[in-house]
């Protein structure tokens, strides 16, 4: 059976043709985790993308391919996952046990109070990266942030998103004149 007569029966609740489905694309799914988040473990992000491929499959427009299709669920999970990361180390609380004769000793209270929090030291970075993103469009936005903040190769970004190398440079270009047009005129 082709691509389109499984999507059909899936739709349809055949349970067989959504497990040929997720055979003949879980490989590339763990190809985009693997690449977005830099693990090799990623049966949750496979069980999560076609859980939610499964729940909206009558959202599938036609008109685009399957394999694009799941890999933007792919990617949102991805991206969903590393939000989830970052958070949980920013929320982290760091305590520090101190016994209270070592904290009578004055040089030790100097030492502990002089320490940087290394978290908050890119805090500004950050602030500007968020005003600097602002300026660009969606789709300049997601290349971008893949290319550089992500580290994703050109020639994986333009498979992921379904487009050329070409376009993607070419995105990049665009993106980064953007971003100096904007914050050499003020």
């Amino acid at each position: 059976m082709d691509e389109a007569g499984l999507i059909a029966a899936a739709r349809l609740g055949d349970e067989d043709a959504f497990a040929e489905l997720y055979r003949q694309h879980v490989g590339y799914v763990r190809t985009v985790g693997r690449t977005i988040l830099h693990t090799s473990d990623l049966d949750d992000l496979c069980q999560d993308t076609f859980l939610l491929a499964f729940t909206r499959l009558n959202s599938f427009e036609e008109s685009c391919s399957f394999r694009s299709w799941i890999t933007r669920i792919a990617m949102n999970q991805c991206f969903a996952t590393l939000r989830r990361r970052r958070q949980g180390k920013n929320g982290d609380a760091l305590l520090l046990h101190v016994d209270e004769e070592k904290a009578a000793n004055d040089l030790f209270a100097r030492c502990v109070f002089a320490c940087e929090d290394v978290r908050l030291e890119g805090v500004p970075a950050r602030l500007d990266l968020t005003r600097v993103l602002e300026v660009l469009t969606p789709g300049q936005r997601k290349v971008l942030t893949m290319a550089y903040l992500e580290d994703i190769p050109c020639l994986e970004i333009a498979e992921i998103l379904g487009t050329t190398v070409c376009s993607v440079r070419s995105t990049l270009h665009h993106a980064k004149r953007r971003v100096r047009n904007k914050y050499e005129n003020g």
